[in-house]
C-alpha cells in the first residue's frame, strides 16, 4: 500500500522503502527494493516512466529485474557495473568470488542499466544529491525538497541491532552524515532506505544518533587494540559481541568492511600499524 509523504510523492514501505515521484502520465520509481514480489506491486501503481537506482546493493536493485519502464533504468556511473555484475557486487565486500548465500540474505541478480550518469543529473522533477560512504558512488534523489537518502543513514532500531553500520569508506560516510545534519532543514523530509521518514527536529535527532555511533567507533577500536593486537575479524567479532549484535559469518563479513575502512583511516593518522603474525595481519595500537 502506497503511503503519501507530500507533494504527490508516495512511498512503498519496506526495507528498503521505494519512492514514487509523479511525472507526466506516470511515476519515477526510486530503488525498487529487495523482493521479486515488489515488481508486481510497483507495476500495479501505474505507468513506470523510469527507474532510478541509488547504489548497487542487491536489496535495492532486485525488484528492478524485469520491471519495464518507458525510459529505462538509470544508475550512477560508479555503481552501474555492480548493478549488472553480481560477482563484482559480492567481491567488493568479500574480496573475491563469494558463494551464494554467504554474505546477503537477499537473492543476487544481474540488472541491466540502460542509462549511466554522472552527478549532477536530473530527470523530470528529480535531481541527484551525492551521498558517498556506504558505497563510493551512492547518490540520493530529491524532488520537491523531499530527499530519498538511500543508505547514507539508518533508522535507530536498525542501528542498535546492527551495532556496526555498513560503510565502505568510514571517513567519507561521516562527512556525508555531517553534511546531512547541517542541511537537514533544507529538505521538507528525509527518507532513509531503512528507517522512518523524518523531518525537522526528528531528522536532526536521528542524524545525531547516526553520527554518534560513527564517532564512537574509533575510540572503541583503539580501546580494544590497547589490550592486544588483533586481526580485523577478531576485532569486529569482539565489537559486535560487546554491542549486543548478532555474531554470524555474514555479520562479521559485512561489519568488517566498516572496521577495515576505519583502521585504514587510523593508519593514515599514525594511530595504528599493521604487522604480520601467526594469525595473519594484526592491527596494533601505536602507544
Amino acid at each position: 500500500m502506497l503511503k503519501g509523504i507530500g507533494k504527490g510523492i508516495k512511498l512503498l514501505p519496506g526495507s528498503p522503502s521505494t519512492m514514487f515521484v509523479p511525472w507526466e502520465d506516470g511515476f519515477i520509481v526510486i530503488d525498487p527494493g529487495s523482493s521479486e514480489g515488489r515488481t508486481a506491486d510497483i507495476r500495479a501503481q501505474g505507468k513506470v516512466k523510469a527507474v532510478l537506482l541509488t547504489h548497487f546493493h542487491s536489496d535495492h536493485v532486485l525488484a528492478a529485474k524485469g520491471l519495464e519502464s518507458e525510459l529505462g533504468t538509470h544508475a550512477p556511473i560508479v555503481e552501474a557495473c555492480g548493478v549488472e555484475s553480481v560477482g563484482l557486487r559480492r567481491a567488493v565486500t568479500f574480496g573475491g568470488y563469494a558463494p551464494e548465500g554467504l554474505i546477503y540474505h537477499v537473492k543476487a541478480v544481474s540488472v541491466q542499466v540502460d542509462h549511466v550518469f554522472r552527478h549532477p543529473f536530473q530527470l523530470g522533477p528529480v535531481e541527484t544529491v551525492p551521498l558517498p560512504g556506504h558505497t563510493y558512488g551512492q547518490v540520493g534523489y530529491v524532488a520537491n525538497r523531499i530527499l530519498y537518502a538511500a543508505d547514507s543513514f539508518f533508522g535507530d532500531k536498525l542501528l542498535k541491532s546492527a551495532v556496526i553500520p555498513y560503510y565502505q569508506d568510514y571517513g567519507t560516510a561521516l562527512e556525508t552524515l555531517r553534511w546531512l545534519r547541517e542541511h537537514a532543514r533544507d529538505f521538507r523530509k528525509l527518507v532513509p532506505s531503512h528507517g522512518p521518514v523524518v523531518e525537522g527536529k526528528r531528522a536532526e535527532e536521528l542524524l545525531d544518533f547516526n553520527i554518534g555511533v560513527m564517532e564512537e567507533l574509533p575510540d572503541k577500536v583503539m580501546t580494544e587494540l590497547a589490550s592486544k593486537p588483533m586481526t580485523v575479524e577478531e576485532l569486529t567479532s569482539k565489537l559486535l559481541r560487546e554491542g549486543g549484535g548478532k555474531v554470524t559469518v555474514s555479520s562479521i563479513i559485512l561489519s568488517a568492511v566498516t572496521i577495515r575502512s576505519l583502521l585504514a583511516r587510523l593508519y593514515e593518522e599514525s594511530k595504528v600499524t599493521a604487522e604480520t603474525g601467526e594469525r595473519g595481519i594484526l592491527w596494533k595500537l601505536n602507544m
